[in-house]
């Protein structure tokens, strides 16, 4: 299966579990069904059902259909779990993901390659994704006063890229500043959606940028979308960026 058709084909219909992933929290909504509304594949009509083989109608949502990520899986041969400890739906080509190491094998691959044991890493979720035609976990994680980053093939294991730094860096406390010298998250996240009142802040992490303390994130409401970067230090905006999403 091509890996543009099955983005294409996912981005078409959405999906329930990445639509409700795509605020910080979950809520409820308001959705309508739609028995009315048929699929249709290369001019074959398609029915939709659950992981129990019933019958189920599409959701609109926001103006969005929204079909179980799970059946359209089966129609586009791609393999379809869910990673509880992550909250992650992960998605392969059904006749590659036997082959992949894994985000297991690849955390230990950088564990061992940083020569840090488990117990005194903090990891960020891991990210399948693709690199110049090659399939790679990337992989973070702080361990003292530093920050790892690492690029791992995801069927060979080989280490495609990796780098570590931000020295004397100790991750910022959610509720207060880190010694008094920088904000603290709930001061940017008020700052950013001073900017944007009725927006759902979807990400906001603490970062260096050329020896800059950062926070950077992304507000959502409803199609619009704004990316930020805010002074750590200062509480001044660096960047504040609006887009439309398609």
């Amino acid at each position: 299966m091509k890996k543009s058709y099955i983005a294409a084909a996912l981005a078409l219909t959405g999906c329930m579990v990445v639509g409700a992933a795509a605020v910080s929290q979950p809520q409820n909504v308001v959705a309508t069904f739609r028995p009315d509304i048929t699929l249709e594949v290369n001019g074959t009509a398609y029915n939709v059902r659950d992981t129990n083989g019933n019958l189920v109608s599409p959701l609109i949502y926001n103006g969005t259909t929204y079909l179980p990520l799970s059946s359209l899986g089966q129609l586009l041969d791609v393999d379809v779990s869910w990673d509880a400890a992550t909250s992650t739906v992960v998605v392969h080509d059904a006749d590659t993901a036997s082959t992949l190491i894994g985000e297991a094998k690849a955390k230990e691959i950088a564990l061992n390659h940083a020569n840090v044991s488990s117990s005194k890493a903090s990891f960020r979720p891991v990210k399948l994704d693709w690199e110049n035609g090659r399939q790679v976990y990337e992989v973070e994680f702080y361990s003292g006063n530093k920050e790892y980053d690492y690029e791992i093939d995801a069927a060979s294991g080989a280490i495609r890229s990796y780098d570590h730094d931000i020295e004397n860096y100790t991750i910022p406390s959610t509720g207060t500043s880190q010694s008094g010298n920088y904000i603290s998250r709930e001061k940017a996240q008020q700052l950013a959606q001073g900017k944007a009142p009725n927006a759902t802040l979807v990400k906001l992490e603490f970062d260096y940028d050329d020896g800059r303390a950062i926070y950077e994130g992304e507000l959502r409401d409803g199609r619009t979308e704004y990316d930020f970067e805010i002074d750590a230090v200062t509480g001044s905006f660096i960047k504040w960026e609006q887009d439309w999403d398609d």
